[in-house]
Parts: C-alpha cells; structure tokens; sequence
C-alpha cells in the first residue's frame, strides 16, 4: 500500500489513508446500508462485533466497530490491516473483506473493519457448548490446526501477541485466528485493568516485570507461551484458573511457577507439549514449529 503506515499517527491521518485505500481499490468498501438483520454479537472495552447480512446474498459478514479510536490507537489500526492482508490467505486465519463507514450522533464518519463472520463465535465459547461431545480426535485437530495457524504467522515475522481462546474463534469446526493484539493495545490505552487482569492466564509471565514488558510482548516465544495455555484449555474444556480472582495474586503466583492441573486422561505426549510451551524461561520453551513437529509425531 502506497500510504506509508509511519505517516499514519492520528485520526487524519487515518481517514487519509483509508480513503486513499479505497479510492485505489487496494481495500474493498462496503455501503452500511447495503447489510440488513444487523445483529451485535459481542463487545468489549474495544468496541462491539456486530453480525449482519449482505445485500441479496444470504452470507454473513462480522462487522467490527471501536468506541475510542484516537491518536494513540489509530497506528495499530492501520498495522493491524496490514497484518490481515499479509496472512489472509490461511484457511486459519479471519478473512479480511474490507471496511465500511457509519455516522455517529455527531455526524463524524467511523471506518469498521468488515470480516469473515464465525459461525461458532470464540473458541471459548465453542467449548463450552461442544466438549462433552469433542472426542480426543477433535480435540487434537482443534489443538493442531490452532498451532499450525501461529506458526503461519511466525513465519510470516509477525507475533499475535494477544493469544487467548476469546481472540481464537471456531467456523464450522475450523480454528480462525483474530485481532493479532489490536483490541488489546487500544484497550491498555483507555487504562481497561480488568481486561489486563483477565488476561493474566494467558500472558508471559516475564512481561509481569515491567522493565521486560517490551522485550516479551514482540518476542515469538510469548506467544508460544499462550499456546501452551491453550493446548491445556482445549484438553480441559475450560478457562485457565477459573474460579479463581485474575489479580495480582494469580500473577505472582504464575511467575513463582502456578499452572493448570493436566487433565487425567490427557496423553502423556501432549502434556509434555504444552508444558514444554509454558515454561518459565523462553529460551527453554520451543519454536512453534517445533511445537508443529511434535502434534505430527505424536499424534
């Protein structure tokens, strides 16, 4: 894209840019008023997902909106389509279609990104409705294709950073990656402590010290850390530590070494793989396709 994404550090900058965008035909868009049976399916500190239908077609689109885009965050918007575009080509990745305009109260057109729409919603959501009939095969399958999945974007150089099973979404029965971080950074600019304690299962525990937070947040193995908490949550049917308060506490207590309990019944093979994510130190964790290779021998 022409526009270069350096240039791009405030709201006028971004509407530059995406109508440049648009004009050039390198990003679709999409008429509002073209979606009809407009349904909101989620929301956050970020802003909402809304489900809607598109003009005579009866396929569905997710149309993602934000309640505060401003100058800190419209940077990691425009990254963030970048990001999509670069990898849009995997099967377990959200497809990006484009965006779409809206008017708020007062008359201040808002840019929406415009998705692939999971029928399943967040992988969380889909375990809790489906585990009791998952059968260890699909379990792996879910576990493999989530693996494969980052280790796409890995080889691609880029790091999710945000890895969580409401971040990771299920389309009939296919792993969909989404967000790649960015309703988490725009969060952590509206100072959204519960949305950072909530995450607390899932993050580093390196980047709990402030003076590596940096460092762990760009750094592959973080990631690789997430996924070990997912491959546990997948084998589990449920939330990392649920029940217990997301506070400082849990924090402290996962940098001392606190970690889920491995399911009985789990293979052997795969607990030594998704613990061998979360260790302590991530020079000890593997790559993730390292990882990739040990789900194939496996199982």
């Amino acid at each position: 894209m022409s526009y270069n994404t350096e240039l791009v550090s405030n709201l006028n900058d971004w509407n530059k840019w995406i109508e440049e965008a648009i004009s050039k035909k390198l990003i679709k868009y999409y008429e509002y008023d073209q979606f009809y049976n407009i349904q909101e399916i989620g929301s956050g500190g970020f802003g909402k997902v809304c489900r809607a239908n598109w003009k005579n077609s009866h396929k569905r689109y997710a149309i993602k909106s934000f309640f505060n885009i401003n100058d800190a965050t419209v940077k990691a918007l425009v990254r963030e389509i970048q990001l999509q575009r670069e990898v849009d080509f995997h099967d377990n990745v959200i497809h990006f279609y484009g965006v779409t305009t809206s008017f708020k109260e007062n008359q201040i057109k808002e840019y929406s990104l415009v998705l692939e729409y999971a029928e399943n919603g967040t992988l969380r959501k889909y375990l809790k409705e489906n585990f009791e009939n998952l059968t260890w095969d699909k379990k792996y399958n879910l576990a493999f294709q989530l693996v494969y999945a980052v280790s796409c974007l890995h080889d691609e150089g880029i790091v999710h950073r945000d890895l969580h099973s409401n971040n990771v979404l299920v389309h009939q029965n296919t792993i969909k990656l989404a967000d790649f971080g960015l309703s988490k950074r725009i969060e952590e600019t509206s100072n959204s402590h519960s949305r950072t304690f909530g995450l607390i299962p899932y993050t580093d525990p390196k980047s709990f010290n402030s003076s590596t937070t940096e460092l762990y947040l760009l750094n592959k193995k973080s990631d690789v850390y997430s996924i070990g908490v997912l491959l546990w949550e997948i084998s589990s049917g449920q939330p990392p530590f649920q029940g217990r308060p997301h506070d400082v506490g849990l924090a402290l207590g996962i940098l001392q070494g606190l970690r889920e309990t491995p399911i009985p019944n789990t293979s052997i093979d795969y607990i030594k793989i998704y613990t061998d994510c979360w260790n302590i130190e991530p020079d000890n964790r593997p790559t993730i396709n390292q990882v990739v290779d040990e789900l194939k021998q496996d199982f």
